[in-house]
């Protein structure tokens, strides 16, 4: 697993969050919700093909299938995708209504479309300020992914926390997992159970001595 510590002054307030997200990492932070995968960003590097030579996946089959799939997935296996269990909360509240009508829109023209500008914490401040959100108390955690690269078998997402009222971002950062799994839908989903594994064995370390003073 490869992960990056950005340090995101652009896209955090430090003076302003600190005590949210104090509060974030000692489980004191009241409702906190998982709001899914956000692919609208996505973009696809390499050769995607069904396993078993059952033929190419188009842009439009990642959208309106394996989209639903992988953020479905997250929810019916929770055990294994254990993302409460990585931030270490006593609760984590899932709502991925908002993230499934946004994928539906993602634009499959842009999807392939690999020299396109890249994300950075700038980026993850604007993407989080435009969710259409109900929930307006509490604390939202979603992921933003940037890329699934075939060609080297890893997937980049932002980890986003972010204060559903105010939708300031608390905490953003870049993570690089590996796929693996049998299947295309497990295949990439195994990029999910690696950022979940490594979360809980360093990554959340990392942030927490990070983000709390």
């Amino acid at each position: 697993m490869k992960y990056i510590v950005m340090l995101c002054f652009t896209c955090i307030g430090i003076a302003s969050q600190s005590q949210t997200i104090q509060d974030f990492f000692s489980d004191k932070a009241g409702t906190v919700i998982w709001l899914g995968i956000d692919y609208t960003h996505v973009r696809l590097v390499g050769e995607f093909t069904h396993f078993k030579d059952a033929g190419p996946i188009s842009a439009e089959e990642m959208r309106d299938k394996y989209f639903p799939a992988w953020n479905s997935l997250v929810l019916s296996e929770a055990a294994k995708y254990d993302f409460k269990g990585m931030f270490m909360l006593s609760a984590l509240v899932p709502d991925i209504g908002m993230v499934t009508s946004l994928n539906a829109t993602t634009d499959l023209t842009q999807m392939n479309n690999t020299n396109a500008a890249r994300l950075g914490c700038p980026e993850i401040k604007r993407i989080v300020s435009a969710y259409d959100l109900k929930e307006q108390e509490g604390v939202g955690i979603i992921l933003v992914a940037e890329n699934m690269n075939k060609s080297i078998e890893m997937a980049k997402y932002f980890v986003a926390v972010f204060n559903l009222k105010t939708r300031e971002v608390l905490l953003s950062e870049e993570v690089n997992e590996k796929a693996g799994g049998i299947g295309i839908r497990n295949y990439w989903a195994g990029t999910l159970y690696n950022l979940v594994k490594d979360g809980k064995k360093n990554l959340y370390w990392i942030w927490k001595d990070k983000y709390v003073k």
